[in-house]
């Protein structure tokens, strides 16, 4: 019997537009919260489907990076354990406590040019 483990900090993702009518990226993450990217902000909630209900009252926390490094729908790319890359060559590194975002592999891979972090902690 082969057991299949992985290390991937994304189970799923998916495009959602939101009640404005803009498309968003929202990743569901191995704890069960929901990692939404729009092409200026990144943000937290407590589950997925949860950044177009309100009033379930799952957000938690955002943070805004500069509009140069926008990704585009669909945003996501390619995921592997924590490495997330996406369109327009950005980089997302999701950590078990909180995920940085970088202008490119290389800059991720070297730990420089945080173009901007969040915390993934529980309340």
């Amino acid at each position: 019997m082969i057991i299949e483990n992985s290390s991937d900090l994304i189970r799923t993702w998916q495009l959602v537009t939101l009640s404005d009518g803009s498309e968003v990226a929202e990743a569901e993450l191995v704890n069960g919260a929901a990692l939404v990217i729009s092409p200026d902000t990144l943000a937290l909630f407590r589950a997925p489907g949860d950044c177009n209900h309100p009033l379930r009252g799952g957000f938690l926390r955002s943070t805004t990076f500069d509009a140069e490094q926008a990704p585009e729908a669909p945003f996501i790319e390619e995921h592997r354990a924590g490495f997330v890359g996406l369109t327009g060559g950005g980089v997302l590194l999701i950590g078990l406590n909180e995920v940085r975002m970088y202008p490119g592999r290389d800059d991720a891979l070297r730990n420089r040019n945080v173009l901007c972090e969040m915390s993934l902690a529980p309340e």
